[in-house]
């Protein structure tokens, strides 16, 4: 689906310098509490094992066993490169020097690497050394996942980059320089590479995901001043995602997101360094679409990795795998990079929400973190353990609870200060010579305590402190603003801020408070599912304790999604209200810690903060029902997912083709390949083959359901099973949705797997959307 949308616009020109991370010391709190865990998840991986992907790659002697899970599937070394990044920041984040020793190791182990292999390359990559060397001479076959068969190979390498551009920027000084050297050698290494490519052949490469190269090119140029580097920042801007947003448009139905998200981070970098090339009008035409037609109200997107249709968001209420931690962590670093180019208001409101609500929830207290937050009805979500889940959203989560701080306060050209969000800190304000002091009950709104920012400050000095009015408070005079305990006439100055200019003291505190009502919000669709929340806190409803199988999560392929049985939306309690005004009314609200009382027609609902919410199943959204009509929706779900529970019974395994952990699970393969998507739905097609490894342990397959669709042009493929062809399914040009039902009764599992194959016959394959085996 494509459609017009339209980028938030600052209010005002204003061009904001963040506080560094390092002055900045997060206060008791949750958000304290949540770093403090994740340093001491960090703590407990062993740099050398991190490295062990890297040293076999560089020909080295073993000096530790490599991690498994994702760290031996493919993605060998992309934890090392996250872990830098989180090191580095946690050393400037809290001045740990166990952080800063973890960084230095890594980035020692990184040059040693580097050193043997002589060239300037570094890479976990499973025989990177050999896949490079292909490249360059030009051999070069590229999916969506799959790079020369390498599985994402740059996205991998990406973690590296920037764990070692993180490293020079806030690593100590010896292990910032050391890292410096090394991530220049790799960028020269590539840059001799690159030059052997066209721009065909550019293009071709970055059809598969490549994480954050524009971004990490463009940081390089900035760090350096060095001008190939940002042309090479160029080279990777894919201009299949950009240029329909240069146009305005949303045409995301269906991508991948996270692929997407970390591309727009890196025209925000350009931004930086070519403000009138239009990619910070591309950037924000992105955020746009993401945030305000594809986000759930806890700040997440995303259905099994891929974007929703904006028009039916169906499948967030029915699939276990939704909104991806990754891409919350990218958006925000999005967030942030636009924030300082000019503070809307519409940044800082999403930068709250999606921090307090998913970031917080996202990370176990006793440490763990969360891939997928389900938004199904009565699902859960599951915990990675240090020795045994190795994640992309691991790798991000470490990062991420290092950076809580980093976007609290900020100044101007005036040397002014900007209160962004209310997060307890204390910074030192180095160009006033001044220490500031921020507390707040925030996210608890159910008290009246105020929040206050005390300055300490040397001599007097007349400033400006502009404070954030969030969207959530209804006015500016709410606020309440006093200095000392009087009240004080704050002045609206940039949009969302309001002012307080004043000759400021030793000692001075000034006050505001936060007062928030319960709010409701749909599905991004406007389909009758609400969730409620409190100012920007989302609220949920506390389901069971048992059944929930991988709750800590295995070393298993596919330990980060919650297998645990699906409860039938059927039973959710309904919300009966004529409008949102009515549903938010049937709340009722705030007691002590946060907590409300939902009224439905089950009777009262407890609900809680969700960020706060762990080890049980949830409820973040109920249906909508006129009054008196609950009997009724209750039956309107019952029938709406009884096809789905009875084929859930029945199947064995199934993939759906064109994406990206189902295909990896599923030992994709194959040749004259490629992937898209139509109105919103993944697909896989080819002018030769592909196929797949489908689990049946226990011989139970009977009925092999390939689901397709036309393409461009009328296409067929003959279906082998074991080798044998059970069957062909064809489609005239642009035909719409279908299934066919293969007998395979006679197939034989080999080691409790079944190869099937789709080999394209005279011309290329329909679209191939789902294979699946069942049950007779």
């Amino acid at each position: 689906m494509t459609a017009s949308v339209h980028p938030p616009t600052a209010l005002t020109a204003c061009t904001l310098r963040l506080l560094p991370l390092s002055d900045v010391r997060l206060l008791d709190g949750p958000y304290l509490d949540a770093q403090r865990t994740d340093l001491a998840y960090l703590l407990r991986l062993d740099p050398q094992r991190l490295l062990a992907p890297y040293r076999r790659e560089a020909g080295l002697p073993k000096t530790a066993e490599p991690y498994g899970n994702w760290e031996s599937m493919g993605l060998d070394g992309h934890t090392a490169g996250h872990a830098l990044s989180a090191a580095s920041l946690l050393w400037a984040a809290t001045g740990d020097p166990r952080a800063a020793a973890f960084a230095a190791d890594l980035v020692d182990g990184l040059a040693r690497c580097q050193d043997a292999l002589g060239t300037g390359y570094l890479g976990g990559v499973p025989h990177g050394v050999a896949l490079w060397e292909r490249i360059a001479a030009g051999d070069l076959s590229a999916d969506s996942f799959g790079l020369n068969g390498a599985w994402v190979p740059w996205y991998n390498l990406h973690k590296t980059v920037a764990g070692l551009v993180d490293a020079v920027r806030f690593a100590p000084a010896g292990t910032a320089a050391t890292a410096r050297t090394v991530v220049v050698a790799f960028a020269d290494w590539w840059l001799g590479l690159a030059a052997g490519l066209d721009d065909d052949q550019f293009a071709a490469m970055l059809r598969t995901e490549f994480g954050g190269m524009c971004e990490a090119f463009a940081d390089l140029a900035a760090l350096t001043g060095r001008a190939d580097l940002l042309a090479m920042a160029v080279r990777f801007a894919d201009r299949t995602l950009l240029d329909p947003l240069l146009d305005g448009r949303d045409a995301l139905d269906g991508l991948h997101a996270n692929t997407q998200i970390a591309k727009v981070v890196g025209w925000a970098a350009l931004a930086e360094a070519d403000p009138d090339g239009g990619w910070d009008r591309a950037a924000r035409t992105f955020w746009d679409a993401v945030v305000h037609r594809r986000s759930l109200a806890f700040g997440g997107d995303s259905v099994s990795e891929h974007f929703h249709p904006v028009d039916d968001f169906r499948g967030a209420l029915t699939s276990p795998e939704g909104p991806e931690s990754c891409n919350t962590a990218n958006m925000l670093e999005l967030t942030r990079r636009l924030l300082t180019a000019a503070p809307d208001p519409a940044l800082l409101d999403f930068a709250e929400r999606a921090t307090v609500n998913h970031v917080l929830s996202a990370q176990h207290p006793d440490g763990g973190f969360v891939y997928f937050t389900s938004a199904r009805p009565d699902h859960y979500r599951v915990y990675s353990q240090p020795e045994d889940g190795f994640w992309c959203c691991v790798g991000t989560g470490l990062e991420t609870y290092a950076r809580l701080g980093e976007t609290v306060l900020a100044t101007d050209a005036a040397d002014d200060l900007y209160v962004n969000a209310t997060v307890p800190v204390r910074a030192a304000w180095t160009a006033r010579d001044a220490v500031v002091t921020l507390t707040t009950p925030f996210p608890d709104l159910s008290t009246d305590a105020p929040t206050t920012l005390t300055l300490t400050l040397a001599a007097p000095q007349a400033f400006t402190v502009h404070v954030r009015r969030p969207s959530w408070v209804a006015s500016d005079d709410d606020l309440a603003l006093a200095v000392g305990g009087e009240p004080v006439v704050a002045v609206p100055s940039r949009a969302p801020y309001v002012a307080v200019t004043r000759t400021w003291h030793d000692g001075d505190v000034l006050t505001w408070r936060l007062p928030a009502r319960v709010g409701v919000e749909r599905l991004p669709d406007g389909s009758d599912w609400v969730t409620f929340r409190h100012g920007p806190v989302v609220l949920a409803a506390r389901g069971g304790t048992d059944d929930l199988p991988g709750l800590r999560a295995d070393a298993s392929r596919m330990g980060h999604v919650a297998h645990g049985p699906l409860h039938a939306l059927a039973g959710t309690p309904v919300v009966e209200a004529e409008d949102d005004a009515a549903a938010a009314a049937r709340v009722h609200g705030p007691g002590p810690g946060m907590t409300f009382t939902l009224v439905t027609d089950a009777g009262p609902v407890p609900l809680e903060p969700f960020h706060a919410l762990h080890d049980a199943r949830y409820t973040l959204y109920h249906p909508l029902a006129a009054p008196g009509g609950a009997a009724a929706r209750h039956e309107e779900l019952a029938a709406q997912e009884a096809d789905d529970l009875v084929l859930a019974q029945r199947t064995v395994d199934d993939v759906a083709c064109g994406r990206q952990q189902p295909e990896v699970e599923h030992g994709f393969a194959g040749d004259g390949t490629w992937t898209g998507a139509t109105d919103g739905a993944r697909w896989r097609a080819a002018d030769g083959w592909f196929g797949y490894a489908l689990r049946d342990p226990h011989d139970e397959g009977a009925v092999l359901r390939v689901a397709y669709r036309g393409g461009d042009e009328p296409g067929a493929a003959d279906v082998e099973v074991e080798g044998v062809v059970v069957g062909r399914v064809s489609a005239p040009a642009g035909a719409g949705a279908r299934h066919v039902d293969l007998d395979v009764r006679d197939a034989t599992a080999r080691d409790g797997l079944l190869d099937v194959r789709l080999r394209a016959v005279g011309g290329p394959s329909p679209l191939v959307a789902e294979v699946r085996l069942l049950r007779g």
